[in-house]
């Protein structure tokens, strides 16, 4: 364990080894060099952009979500500490702990209580079968841009009170601010994160402005425009925080597991089959899918004047860094972590996964994003008994701030369509 009292550049020095959380590799590769890291430096330094600690255990990671606003804070959300937004605060709620954020959970979780979710369940069933409908006929698809994205891109939209036609434009935004642009320098990547965090702005500006003019509604937009946080009520610019939050979290997260999950089912048909043996089964893959696929990676930043973490002691100042889906791969907890094992969750002897987080910030949107993702599973199921990744496109797989995969175009047998 080290001493509090060693200087902090020579601790930095002494735990160095760079990492990139932009890197264009595959995130088998990158979960693979973290899993060295686990090994010989499980809390290792990062002199790149700002520099950070790169955690790599599940427990000095859980350890760190539960201490938001003890001993962490959540503000900058960034790997380098770069800012490419260029804002002043912490995004709200995300960026926010204490008192403030909890007021803001008050104001969100009624509209993803477990109760509130459920009643979406047939709209999400008819919404699945809509899309499906769009190329079943054909007997391919670009899957991302035909199911992933707009499956739970349109409950958001809906649970938010936004125009539905908005989506793509809406999702063109969220990819470059989260994802950056592949093969630019790192600059001009950050350039763009900055003029799409501009355009975003513009857009939601508009779209509170034509809101607060508008009668109230039954939906999450106008519940913040009628919402007090410490006795306030938000203004244009916290609004907009919040409901970026609310698009990046809701437009990415689903669509990543989902995407990642049938490019392994098409190269793994079996499991495919094995899912649907029976309802504890499908449950279990759709918590494994969330295990193996898990895309967040939160960053905090030290405010006390001293924090373990694993072994190490760091001052205040000092930020930390870590992939959920390094924590969720931890060979102490899950037996052969890097196999998609869809069973592995139905007796529940599995540690529980930190996919949506732990703590005072795990995710809003859990009770949604899991039944999202059955139905999703059981509606494709039906109508793609079988099917395969195209041949001649290859699936992309990208890190950033959520981990993803693009370009899953899959064939199959043509279907007809179900609806009208």
């Amino acid at each position: 364990m080290t001493r509090a009292d060693i200087p902090i550049e020579e601790l930095r020095a002494s735990h160095r080894r760079d990492y990139d959380p932009y890197h264009q590799v595959p995130i088998a590769e990158q979960l693979a060099e973290l899993a060295d890291r686990r090994e010989t430096v499980p809390v290792s330094y990062s002199a790149r952009g700002n520099g950070c600690w790169v955690l790599t255990r599940y427990d000095d990671i859980a350890g760190v979500l539960r201490r938001s606003n003890r001993g962490f804070i959540s503000f900058p959300n960034d790997p380098d500490g770069i800012n490419s937004t260029g804002a002043d605060e912490g995004m709200i709620p995300i960026e926010l702990d204490g008192p403030r954020h909890r007021q803001f959970r008050v104001m969100l979780d009624p509209a993803f209580s477990p109760k509130r979710v459920a009643q979406l369940e047939d709209g999400l069933r008819e919404w699945a079968n809509r899309l499906i409908d769009d190329w079943i006929g054909a007997g391919e698809c670009d899957f991302n841009k035909g199911f992933a994205l707009p499956f739970p891109g349109v409950t958001v939209m809906k649970i938010m009170g936004w125009p539905e036609e908005d989506l793509d434009r809406l999702y063109g935004w969220v990819d470059i601010v989260m994802h950056g642009v592949p093969g630019v320098p790192e600059d001009e990547a950050n350039a763009a994160r900055g003029k799409a965090h501009g355009e975003i702005r513009e857009y939601m500006f508009a779209l509170i402005a034509e809101r607060r003019a508008a009668p109230p509604r039954e939906d999450v937009t106008s519940a913040a425009l009628a919402a007090e946080i410490d006795g306030k009520k938000l203004s244009d610019s916290e609004l907009f925080d919040l409901f970026l939050l609310m698009m990046l979290a809701g437009l990415d997260t689903v669509q990543s597991v989902l995407g990642q999950a049938m490019v392994h089912l098409a190269r793994n048909p079996e499991q495919w089959d094995q899912m649907f043996e029976s309802t504890a089964v499908l449950n279990s893959a759709v918590e494994e899918f969330l295990r193996w696929g898990t895309p967040p990676v939160p960053t905090r930043t030290i405010v006390d004047d001293e924090v373990q973490v694993g072994a190490v002691t760091l001052p205040k100042g000092e930020r930390v860094h870590f992939p959920l889906a390094v924590a969720n791969r931890d060979p102490s907890y899950y037996e052969n972590p890097d196999d998609v094992i869809v069973d592995r969750f139905v007796d529940m002897g599995a540690k529980p996964h930190v996919a949506f987080g732990l703590g005072p910030h795990r995710c809003v949107g859990v009770h949604l994003a899991r039944l999202e993702l059955r139905i999703a599973f059981q509606e494709l199921r039906r109508r793609l008994p079988k099917f395969e990744l195209a041949a001649d496109r290859i699936p992309q797989e990208h890190l950033g701030l959520a981990w993803g995969v693009d370009n899953i175009h899959l064939r199959f047998e043509p279907g007809t369509r179900e609806l009208t």
